[in-house]
């Protein structure tokens, strides 16, 4: 039987937009400036991030073939027994998603996720569905000793059914990592509250002298309206600091995905 809608989650749907992620990134020398200059001494939280790829359908050099379809399937790990599994469309198009899914917010383990991801003057649908798994799943499925579709929940792979634009097969995915992250919430910069989550690939990643892949964003949650007035405060703010966010295209998930493949 399909998954339902959870009592009480019918709002307005066609034009819903939860949110606004504004996403600053420093990488190479520049990440571990704004790591000393904003970062809290102490209260990180550490985790592991595993990504799901299908790798024996790739058809050329580079070819990604979930992520080159919009789609992003990611495992997360805490140091308590904290776990997650997320499926996001990104970019998202809107006419993808039901009636169905425009109007589910959270039911049990499953929660929706309808927003805006901007990062300097790139800005996409985020569509994602998270399943709060707990740490054991999420390590079980990386090592390959329990099936992806185990730690998916029910609702997410209907929604992956219904709305991903390629059939995820998970029998035959490949699970990518981990990459290494530290996240402090809540940290205050001026009258910002953000997120900072420290990235490093696992060992055998890296550029190409050797060196370790390391990053670091921040990242601020916003309601939509005045979004772009947080975003130019908020890029300003880190600049009076003397930190110089990546401007080109940086440190992103092609980038990772290719070097965890490697």
């Amino acid at each position: 039987m399909p998954a339902s809608v959870g009592r009480g989650d019918l709002t307005s749907a066609s034009d819903r937009l939860d949110s606004v992620e504004i996403k600053v990134t420093f990488s190479g020398a520049g990440a571990a400036a704004a790591t000393w200059a904003l970062a809290p001494d102490t209260g990180g939280a550490r985790r592991r991030v595993y990504f799901c790829e299908a790798l024996a359908r790739s058809t050329a050099p580079g070819h990604l073939p979930l992520l080159d379809a919009g789609l992003i399937l990611r495992l997360r790990a805490g140091s308590g027994r904290g776990g997650a599994a997320t499926a996001e469309l990104r970019p998202c198009r809107r006419s993808r998603l039901s009636e169905r899914w425009l109007r589910f917010r959270e039911q049990g383990p499953d929660s929706f996720h309808l927003a805006g991801a901007w990062s300097g003057d790139r800005r996409v649908l985020s569509a994602a569905l998270v399943s709060d798994c707990g740490r054991t799943a999420v390590e079980a499925a990386a090592t390959g000793d329990e099936p992806l579709d185990r730690v998916f929940s029910d609702r997410q792979r209907a929604f992956l059914t219904e709305c991903a634009d390629i059939d995820v097969g998970f029998g035959s995915l490949d699970v990518l990592g981990p990459v290494h992250t530290v996240r402090w919430r809540g940290v205050r910069l001026d009258h910002h509250e953000v997120t900072l989550e420290r990235r490093t690939l696992a060992d055998g990643g890296g550029d190409a002298d050797g060196a370790c892949l390391e990053w670091l964003e921040v990242s601020e949650r916003v309601a939509p309206e005045g979004a772009e007035v947080v975003q130019a405060s908020l890029t300003a703010l880190l600049k009076a600091k003397g930190l110089e966010p990546d401007l080109g295209p940086g440190i992103r998930l092609r980038r990772v995905l290719e070097e965890l493949r490697s």
